[in-house]
């Protein structure tokens, strides 16, 4: 399947090529996972189910399955093919994500 190019993001701000003074664009995969682990329902207009909304469980304890379960059924409905997302928190409560996801 053929890639999908977008806009590229670094830390959610637009990279601008400094040769050139365009934007740069780059596979957008990635950045669209992490954007629908990111979002909560309700965010996009177009798609108003579509989000995993990850930052309701940061901090939140023997929620790592559910999460994981909403994360892979989300991605699943997008077009992605995830098997066995891995989700781990870290000792001060960052949540560690590998969706191990791909289109489809």
């Amino acid at each position: 399947m053929a890639a999908n190019f977008d806009l590229f993001l670094q830390d959610n701000d637009l990279l601008i090529d400094a040769q050139s003074g365009d934007f740069l664009i780059a596979v957008s995969d990635d950045q669209h996972i992490m954007d629908n682990i990111a979002a909560f329902p309700g965010w996009w207009k177009e798609a108003p189910a579509d989000g995993v909304g990850v930052f309701a469980y940061q901090n939140s304890s023997g929620q790592l399955q559910v999460l994981g379960r909403i994360l892979k059924q989300q991605l699943q409905a997008d077009g992605y093919q995830c098997n066995n997302p891995v989700i781990t928190q870290s000792p001060d409560g960052e949540l560690i994500i590998q969706p191990n996801a791909i289109k489809s």
